[in-house]
């Protein structure tokens, strides 16, 4: 296979990155008192151009979780994109539908539900229906955040109102876990349902950041194995949270194309795939 970098500049269609942050400026867009966390800033520029480094021309912006409910910096920066980028809004069950119309206008396409408790998150079925049913009539897909206990439980609560609804980070199945096994056969069985998407992010958090992890790849095997036409793939530029040393996106996108294994999956997962899901 050729490299990725070669491949994907010199095509003409979409490149996506489908998991990104952005902070700031912080002038125009400050964190909310009580912000879950203050991260250094990470502006929509600074993104751009790490995407241009890497011939990635199309994005995904998902809502912060410092930014609680202000989805100011996420808007601006999806509307100036002029549809090359989309939006991933975290909402309430109770906003109002004035507030996701304008959402949907400016290139937000789905939702992210939080169950991560580092975050201050946990698993509530009844919400997580109630975020469902509202994002429905804007054929808007979920994002589901969470392990991999978690994550199965979100999708077996809300599988049956036909939402597109995609696990995000590769349901944090962690390598290292005598579990991992059976998390991963639970995962790959709710990928054999058509409205289940993965998102093969995140390997470097699967990982503790040891991205040479042989464990790793057959993860990603497996996943892609089970639903090679449902996979996304993003960078989580700017990477929060993180107790190891922030990992090289250049290096996350060769991960990717020596994993994948396949000149045709790797288009389908960086091009082929979230353009269906996005434009």
């Amino acid at each position: 296979m050729g490299n990725v970098y070669e491949s994907t500049m010199s095509s003409t269609k979409p490149v996506w990155d489908c998991h990104t942050h952005i902070y700031g400026p912080y002038d125009r867009h400050p964190l909310p008192p009580g912000a879950v966390y203050a991260p250094e800033p990470a502006p929509f520029d600074a993104l751009r151009a790490m995407h241009r480094s890497l011939g990635i021309t199309h994005g995904v912006i998902v809502q912060a979780a410092c930014y609680g409910s202000d989805h100011g910096a996420l808007l601006d920066a999806i509307e100036s994109a002029q549809g090359t980028y989309r939006g991933i809004a975290v909402i309430e069950p109770d906003i109002d539908d004035a507030q996701l119309a304008g959402m949907a206008a400016k290139g937000v396409r789905g939702v992210r539900i939080g169950l991560m408790s580092h975050l201050g998150n946990a698993f509530d079925a009844g919400r997580v229906r109630a975020v469902i049913e509202r994002i429905l009539p804007y054929g808007w897909h979920a994002l589901v955040h969470g392990t991999a206990g978690d994550v199965v439980q979100a999708v077996e609560a809300v599988g049956h109102l036909g939402a597109t609804l995609v696990i995000d980070h590769m349901a944090r199945v962690a390598v290292n876990d005598p579990g991992m096994t059976p998390q991963l056969d639970r995962v790959c069985a709710l990928l054999r349902n058509e409205s289940v998407w993965i998102k093969v992010s995140g390997v470097d958090r699967i990982t503790a950041g040891n991205l040479d992890a042989e464990q790793a790849r057959p993860v990603l095997e497996r996943l892609l194995a089970v639903a090679p036409d449902r996979a996304i793939w993003g960078t989580d530029w700017p990477h929060p949270n993180l107790s190891y040393p922030v990992p090289d996106d250049r290096a996350l996108m060769g991960w990717l194309q020596s994993a994948a294994g396949d000149d045709s999956v790797l288009h389908a997962v960086l091009s082929e795939n979230p353009s269906r899901l996005y434009l």
